[in-house]
């Protein structure tokens, strides 16, 4: 029972809520980013409009740079945080030069899941534009699109135009033989829907995975400036254990109680009282 409180003292429980926040959010992040943006590029704008865009597969692996940044600099992060923890710390950061580069890691990965967090306040951001632009192509489907027939459609001369949402092809730079601004054929006007029904969920997943991982990340500085603290200190609290352990093992060295307390305790002792 002792080694178990023992290695519940050891561990530092915020710094692993915060890893298991950060790992499980990056991962569900990047995994239902890339799947949405995949089902809106190559499923809606690609294979309906006719857009050809050549930065998806930088974005793909900008994905998988990010959950690895992450992975890799959270798991550095909880390593710090058990060595900073409980009689870990103890052992590890005793000498002055020890202490130092405690101090100096800490220091370090305050700035940098500083700089993250600003990225991640960014991120989150950005993730919230695709979720608006899903509500409003959601209720546009909803009301234009399923709640009409085929025939009503053709009837009305309905067409769906990329240029609601300021895209043009002109602008991007497109061919203008290739494919076109706007939906006009019913089938096509719902696949489009299905898709934008299939990938906003996603896109509401990313945006709540990117706040949860920020979330993390300043779990993360909290924590860290716990640990800076907490190894700054350490060699006061250290040189203080000593010397009240050196006091009384003297005392209990010189203590003899046929002769009496030492000379030092008893004219102590007077002055005091």
């Amino acid at each position: 029972m002792a080694g178990f409180f023992e290695c519940i003292g050891r561990t530092p429980f915020g710094s692993l809520l915060a890893f298991i926040m950060v790992i499980v959010g990056a991962a569900v992040f990047c995994g239902t980013l890339y799947r949405a943006l995949t089902l809106v590029i190559e499923g809606i704008l690609v294979q309906l409009f006719g857009f050809t865009l050549a930065w998806l597969e930088i974005v793909q692996i900008m994905f998988v740079v990010i959950g690895v940044v992450m992975g890799v600099f959270t798991i550095l992060l909880l390593v710090f945080a058990f060595l900073a923890t409980g009689s870990t710390r103890q052992n590890i950061y005793s000498g002055a030069k020890c202490i130092m580069g405690g101090r100096i890691s800490a220091g370090f990965f305050i700035f940098i899941s500083y700089i993250l967090s600003m990225a991640w306040i960014a991120i989150s951001c950005i993730a919230m534009i695709p979720v608006l632009l899903y509500i409003a192509t959601y209720g546009i489907c909803e009301r234009e699109i399923y709640s009409h027939t085929a025939q009503e459609l053709t009837d009305m001369s309905y067409c769906f135009n990329l240029t609601r949402f300021g895209f043009y092809r002109s602008a991007e730079g497109q061919d203008p033989d290739s494919g076109s601004d706007r939906l006009c054929e019913h089938s096509e006007l719902r696949t489009m829907c299905n898709r934008v029904t299939e990938a906003g969920p996603l896109f509401v997943v990313a945006f709540a995975s990117a706040i949860i991982v920020l979330l993390g990340m300043i779990i993360f500085l909290i924590c860290l400036a716990a640990n800076y603290t907490r190894i700054k200190i350490s060699k006061e609290l250290t040189q203080y254990r000593d010397a009240v352990e050196m006091e009384d093992l003297d005392v209990n060295t010189h203590y003899d109680p046929q002769k009496g307390p030492p000379p030092y305790l008893i004219s102590s002792r007077s002055s005091t009282s």
